[in-house]
């Protein structure tokens, strides 16, 4: 059935193909601060957690640069040695060649304290973009095992009046290697496959937005390689809305998400996993 639909993004790519992504911020830079509330419904292992991030996106006509830092802490069940802390580093680079065919290379350094076999992950990506049209490869390294995934991502504008449009349909096919090779992966399964869907809506000041994906993912690269869930924690379904409105040069969004989630190596289902977030974004 996967394959059915990666044939099938395939085929629909040449439809949207003509369709240059949009980029709000050409010639100027942006800096974004973020907060975001985590909380872990029927977890053996986590309770709550808090996220803070900061990131900084450059971009003129050939270079588009992007630097990311977050820090997490999670409270954990007594159960567990002790509450989690995470640190995650990200950076992209995307060079323009002509117009409409961008280069695109990403790397997310992974600190975790509490879970040695991804402590110290690194997860490298190379991609190329053609106008509405983006495949990326991704290569996970972890300690005893790695992760390869494969994205398409589909893209269309279409603008009414005051009213701009932009859509989205993304594929993430994951194979783990070695994964039986270790206690920590060794109940995973070879191969997943999820289908994203993202819209956003812009009306003069105001930005609404909506996302869900269907299918399996694990040990997952998202938001375009700037970020990576790196837990033995299997996303069986997810939904995600946006409100954000713009003050002079700063946008304010509210985010909020959930997600369907499986406890892998000691095999907890029925997991529910909600986020609530606010974004600053400065643009100068």
């Amino acid at each position: 059935m996967k394959y059915i639909i990666i044939y099938l993004l395939i085929g629909i790519s040449y439809l949207v193909a003509e369709v240059e992504e949009h980029h709000e911020h050409v010639g100027s830079s942006q800096i974004k601060f973020n907060y975001e509330n985590l909380s872990f419904t029927d977890s053996k292992q986590k309770d709550d957690g808090r996220r803070y991030s900061v990131e900084i996106d450059y971009q003129n006509k050939e270079h588009h640069v992007q630097m990311y830092v977050e820090h997490t802490d999670t409270k954990t069940k007594p159960q567990v040695a002790k509450d989690l802390s995470v640190n995650k580093y990200s950076f992209k680079y995307q060079y323009q060649l002509s117009k409409g065919n961008v280069l695109m290379l990403s790397y997310i350094g992974i600190e975790d304290n509490l879970i040695k076999d991804v402590d110290r992950g690194k997860v490298m990506g190379i991609g190329y973009k053609y106008k509405g049209l983006q495949f990326v490869q991704y290569i996970s390294d972890y300690k005893h095992f790695n992760v390869y995934q494969s994205d398409i991502k589909l893209s269309k504008k279409i603008v009414f009046n005051d009213v701009t449009v932009k859509g989205a349909m993304i594929g993430k096919y994951m194979y783990l290697q070695n994964r039986k090779g270790n206690k920590y992966t060794n109940k995973t399964k070879k191969e997943y496959f999820t289908l994203g869907l993202k819209v956003h809506v812009d009306y003069d000041k105001w930005h609404v937005g909506a996302g869900m994906y269907v299918g399996e993912r694990i040990f997952s690269v998202m938001n375009d390689g700037m970020k990576v869930q790196h837990h033995a924690m299997s996303f069986d379904g997810s939904m995600m809305l946006l409100l954000g409105y713009e003050f002079d040069d700063v946008l304010v969004q509210i985010r909020y998400a959930t997600h369907d989630a499986n406890e892998i190596p000691i095999s907890n289902e029925n997991v529910k996993v909600e986020s609530w977030a606010v974004d600053f974004t400065y643009k100068f």
